[in-house]
């Protein structure tokens, strides 16, 4: 099976909450891509990068089965998505340092793939390219959303990240949505929990995954699953969202389970924290996953509403 990404590759600067500094490539691309990859499923990007794209960085995609194409993908004339990145315990602050050209509709229409994860960083799926997703939206007949990247707003001093408070999507074409408490409160005019999931389940969305400090919930149906992670003490979060949101897309377009989904989604992401690594490196092998994963199938907890 093949997944098409929607969003752009990254250049990250990522300073640890331990003070430690990595330059990363990023981006769900990268971090949904990879866990993809473990997952078995070949990966189409629709993603620009600009001409100053390092080539071991290509090469390091090539060797994960990910191939960024000359003409499809490179804007020689741009620059690269860049964000710096600054971790303070829990909280993180976020840069803009360039942003390079949005993913075009004609990106989605010639890509071949058996579902889609959008999941722009900052803006670059347009309102038109998401339609286009909607309409073009792969065998498996399954779209999900992290809409991550339309809360971002990029201001004057430094490209310092600002987060807007009300965000206007629609929803209808959506299979699967993966919200934090700020994303959920902006799409439902601050509603939050099992009424902010309800209230978006209301507009169309088959799955609601939602996620708060350390509990993933899914609502699907009048099924309410939550799984509590263990405090993992982490340098490094970077990425987690993507991960999760990748273990989720796959693993239900595989099992065609919500539960096993939502199992999968927690237990990449709780296997990804646990190594403890910065970046890409933090992505787990597929038997990490499986593992955290039954653990997890076997302790989850669940209500009918």
């Amino acid at each position: 099976m093949k997944i098409g990404i929607a969003s752009h590759v990254v250049l990250d600067t990522i300073k640890g909450a331990d003070g430690t500094v990595v330059e990363s490539m990023g981006g769900p691309p990268c971090y949904c891509g990879i866990t993809a990859r473990r997952f078995g499923f070949d990966v189409e990007l629709a993603t620009r990068v600009g001409g100053d794209f390092p080539e071991e960085q290509r090469n390091f995609l090539r060797d994960n089965s990910i191939t960024l194409k000359e003409d499809r993908h490179v804007a020689k004339d741009a620059q690269t998505t860049r964000f710096r990145l600054e971790m303070e315990g829990d909280l993180r602050r976020l840069f803009l340092q360039s942003r390079c050209e949005p993913v075009s509709e004609r990106q989605i229409q010639d890509a071949k793939v058996d579902c889609w994860l959008a999941s722009p960083v900052i803006d670059e799926v347009p309102p038109d390219t998401l339609v286009a997703i909607k309409k073009h939206r792969g065998k498996k007949n399954f779209v999900m959303l992290d809409p991550q990247g339309y809360m971002r707003r990029a201001g004057p001093d430094g490209g310092s990240i600002s987060f807007v408070d009300k965000l206007d999507i629609d929803l209808s074409g959506i299979t699967a949505l993966k919200v934090d408490r700020q994303e959920m409160s902006a799409l439902t005019g601050g509603m939050e929990g099992l009424e902010g999931m309800r209230a978006l389940q209301a507009r169309g969305v088959e799955f609601v995954v939602a996620t708060e400090h350390r509990v993933v919930h899914l609502l699907h149906k009048d099924m309410h699953y939550w799984i509590k992670l263990r405090d993992i003490d982490t340098p490094d979060s970077t990425g987690a969202g993507d991960i999760l949101a990748a273990g989720f897309a796959c693993g239900y377009v595989k099992e065609k389970d919500p539960l096993w989904a939502i199992c999968f989604g927690a237990g990449a992401l709780r296997a990804a924290l646990e190594t403890k690594e910065p970046g890409l490196a933090k992505i787990p092998p597929m038997n990490k996953i499986e593992s955290s994963a039954s653990y997890f199938y076997n302790t989850v907890s669940f209500k009918r509403l």
